[in-house]
């Protein structure tokens, strides 16, 4: 019982520790012959393969091996499980072979081996002494082979390990491994034993075991049941009997091989192999950044970072003209006020309307802030705050324009030898406690065209607000920190995980705050990934919408810009579902719900600006005040 799982190419878990479990090394055979003791095991056999999809590829026997005639066939590999086991007739009637014969046995199985051929045989070892709780099993089966004795059975004895070994040695085989297992016994096991015990007692009905030693041995019984109860109180445990694994190789160039393994070892089960995703922070190196140099990732002892994440100098007047943008909006004293008196369940939405500080004022913009669920095991108060139209999505590059942002965009685009690059996706994060970051990548497989840029307006405190991860092949982790500073941001790219760090600053009614924004080169190939990196927030995965907005914040011949931005390409919006003028209400309530109308509706709740308001072509500076 329990499952069966692959092993890893390099053993370091084979699952030794874990209960229940098993390991398996795959093999490939092209075909097989099943040897069973009678025609019940045969049919069992031929179920497990047809559950392994491997029946037609075998061909199955019942019988006594000794006993089956194979012609001139011969094997590369035999496995003999229990060939050679002190199995009683009662028990298995194929089982005629006095101990003393094993030998036959071994020289019929040799004797079916191609050379070069190898015979694995597995089987138990003769119970030996043990001290500890253990040692009841011991007199538990001693009581029992006296019980057998007197109603006229001769107990019968395994072969050891070391017998078997020195056999094959002079059948000219070179015993390359012979391995014991120790085998723990549970309550059940021995209980199952003295149960045995008693029906041999009950079953002595010729009366050759008088009766007062039938009680005797009775009240024998029930003691020893006691003791293994208590002995095994906390669980199976060994009692002096070992499994053998026995491998030996044919040789028949040599008249008498000697045996490479002679005297068998106790097999030491590998401590279990455990992940370490929790290391000590290691250092990452660091050198100051003028605006607009870009620095990759990398561990203080110059070890590259594997993932693609780096950091970017910045203007000193990003986060100023940032901050005082959305406070401006109104956004700023809401987000605290959220997320300290009016905190949102976990996994819930809101929206808010806000007013443009930008042009003649007036200007409604839709903002969304959603408290996300605690994934994997992660446990922070993090509420989003994005953008939730066009108008917002606008209104905030001028924003970005205005601090300067144009030297991130070509540092990245010089960086990385690009074509172009547009933001897509622009949102504020704002925690006061994180008892566990969640543990994540924002892209995978973009070719380095598709990126999440983070820059902090607000921090309550001078410990590190992210944590750096990289994680081997094995799921183990290296883990570094970075401290936010007002003159660099972070860039997330492919395979770049990061979490945010443990913090707690409600003490001191503090907030961190950081901007989160989304970059990319969008190119035919990545369109789809870009589009549905996150379908929940706005631009809702519309990929036409997204593919209008190609290449208009920067370019690798200078000639587009943020500052001088003239917007996306000519984009109509349409409804993709029906009847959404009924559907969103009177009012379009549902418009600001989040659910199916306001994220197919785009129409009708004005999720992007018509042509008219928007006016393609034109600087955004003339459209939009800045």
């Amino acid at each position: 019982s329990g499952a069966l799982l692959p092993c890893r190419v390099d053993l370091l878990d084979d699952y030794d520790e874990e209960s229940g479990y098993a390991c398996l090394i795959g093999a490939t055979l092209d075909n097989y012959v099943s040897v069973r003791g009678n025609e019940d095991m045969k049919r069992e056999d031929m179920e497990l393969a047809a559950e392994f999809d491997i029946l037609d590829e075998g061909e199955f026997m019942a019988g006594n091996v000794m006993h089956i005639n194979f012609g001139k066939r011969k094997f590369d590999t035999i496995v003999a499980n229990g060939v050679l086991a002190a199995v009683d007739a009662d028990v298995d009637p194929t089982a005629a072979i006095p101990m003393e014969d094993m030998d036959l046995v071994l020289e019929k199985l040799v004797s079916l081996l191609n050379p070069g051929g190898v015979v694995y045989l597995i089987g138990t070892e003769p119970l030996g002494k043990v001290d500890g709780p253990g040692e009841v099993y011991g007199e538990v089966m001693n009581v029992f082979d006296s019980v057998k004795s007197l109603s006229g059975e001769y107990p019968k004895r395994n072969l050891s390990a070391k017998w078997i070994n020195r056999k094959l040695s002079s059948l000219g085989l070179n015993v390359y491994t012979s391995t014991l297992f120790p085998v723990d016994h549970s309550y059940e096991d021995m209980a199952h034993t003295i149960d045995e015990t008693r029906e041999l007692l009950q079953d002595n009905v010729a009366g050759s075991v008088p009766h007062d030693v039938k009680n005797s041995y009775y009240k024998m019984l029930k003691e020893l049941e006691a003791r293994v109860k208590k002995a095994t109180d906390n669980g199976p445990v060994f009692a002096g009997e070992h499994t053998y694994i026995i491998a030996a190789e044919y040789n028949p160039q040599s008249e008498l091989a000697a045996a490479t393994v002679t005297i068998p070892t106790i097999y030491q089960p590998k401590k279990y192999y455990k992940k370490d995703i929790k290391p000590t922070v290691e250092l990452l190196a660091t050198t100051p950044l003028a605006p607009g140099q870009m620095e990759e990732y990398k561990w203080a002892n110059n070890d590259p970072y594997d993932g693609f994440s780096a950091r970017i100098g910045i203007p000193p007047e990003l986060v100023q003209v940032t901050t005082e943008y959305i406070k401006k909006l109104g956004l700023w004293d809401l987000m605290i006020d959220t997320i300290y008196n009016d905190p949102m369940e976990p996994d819930s939405t809101r929206f808010y309307n806000l007013t443009s500080p930008f042009g003649d004022g007036g200007r409604n913009v839709t903002w969304g802030a959603k408290r996300p669920g605690n994934f994997y095991g992660s446990d922070s108060d993090m509420h989003w705050f994005d953008i939730s139209d066009e108008a917002a999505h606008e209104d905030t590059l001028r924003a970005l324009a205005k601090g300067g942002y144009d030297d991130v965009l070509n540092a990245i685009g010089t960086y990385l030898g690009l074509d172009h690059l547009v933001t897509f996706s622009i949102g504020v994060l704002a925690v006061t406690k994180a008892d566990k970051g969640y543990v994540h990548v924002d892209f995978q497989d973009s070719g380095k065209r598709a990126f999440n840029f983070l820059f902090n307006l607000q921090t309550p405190s001078d410990d590190p607000e992210l944590t750096v991860i990289e994680e081997d092949v094995l799921g183990n982790r290296r883990r570094g920190q970075v401290k936010y500073q007002p003159n660099f941001g972070v860039l997330n790219g492919d395979d770049g995980m990061h979490a945010t760090n443990e913090c707690n600053h409600r003490a001191l009614g503090g907030v961190r705050i950081t901007v989160s924004i989304f970059i990319s080169e969008l190119q035919e190939e990545s369109l789809e990934q870009v589009a549905g990196h996150d379908k929940y927030y706005f631009p809702f995965g519309n990929m036409d919408w997204i593919w209008a907005q190609r290449g208009r914040h920067w370019n690798k011949d200078g000639t587009v810009s943020l500052v001088n931005d003239k917007g996306r390409a000519p984009f109509e919006a349409e409804d993709e579902m029906e009847g959404c003028e009924e559907k969103v209400g009177l009012g379009k309530e549902k418009c600001l719900v989040n659910g199916p109308e306001r994220k197919l509706c785009f129409k009708t709740c004005g999720t992007f600006m018509t042509e008219d308001k928007f006016r393609p072509g034109e600087e955004r500076r003339t459209v939009f005040g800045w």
